[in-house]
C-alpha cells in the first residue's frame, strides 16, 4: 500500500519532470525523461512495489536532462529527497 507521503512526493516529482519536459520536448535526453515519467506514473497507478526505483529513474533522467547534480535538483523538493533517501 502506498501512503500519502509517498503519493505527495511522487506527484511532486512527476509534476516537476513534466514541467521540464514540456519546456524542451526535443532536447537531448527528453525521450529518456518522458519514458521514466511514464514508468513512474504506471507504478503509481498500479501500486507497484517498484515505486522508489521508478522515482530514482526519473531523478536520474532529470539530472541527465538538466546537467544538475542530484542534490541541486532535489533541493526544492525535500519531500522527494527524503522519500528516495537521496
Amino acid at each position: 500500500m502506498t501512503d500519502t507521503t509517498t503519493l505527495s512526493a511522487t506527484e511532486t516529482l512527476i509534476r516537476h519532470a513534466w514541467d521540464l519536459y514540456d519546456q524542451e520536448p526535443a532536447a537531448p535526453h527528453a525521450d529518456s525523461l518522458r519514458t521514466a515519467v511514464w514508468h513512474l506514473e504506471e507504478a503509481v497507478d498500479y501500486g507497484s512495489e517498484a515505486l522508489p526505483q521508478r522515482g530514482r529513474e526519473v531523478v536520474q533522467a532529470l539530472t541527465l536532462a538538466t546537467g544538475d547534480e542530484v542534490d541541486e535538483l532535489l533541493a526544492p523538493m525535500p519531500g522527494v529527497a527524503a522519500w528516495l533517501g537521496l
